[in-house]
């Protein structure tokens, strides 16, 4: 395993729900508010949307939006991640490059 990439996803988890409730009390700016709104628009119309996670078992094809229950060359899996706060991550990506680097 990748310690790098450890620790960076749990920077960007932390920053997730650090955001997530700096929206909930109304301290995060309007351009930012409007970016978490577009993502999570773009989450729910996605198929690998369960709940408020990314279901990872399941496996999307990012041109076709073709759905599989099984992993297939071109096919990207749900990342498992809890939508809410993900989406409010500045430095987290969709895994299926749906959105991602607005804050770059």
């Amino acid at each position: 395993m990748n310690i790098k990439k450890i620790f960076g996803q749990r920077n960007e988890i932390i920053e997730g729900h650090l955001n997530e409730l700096r929206s909930k009390i109304g301290l995060a700016d309007q351009k930012e508010e409007y970016i978490y709104a577009v993502r999570e628009e773009i989450c729910n119309a996605c198929p690998l949307k369960n709940g408020n996670n990314c279901d990872t078992q399941k496996w999307i094809n990012p041109r076709t939006m073709e759905v599989a229950a099984a992993p297939k060359e071109g096919f990207i899996r749900g990342c498992g991640c809890r939508l809410s706060a993900k989406q409010k991550s500045k430095s987290s990506l969709c895994p299926a490059g749906f959105w991602g680097e607005e804050f770059s």
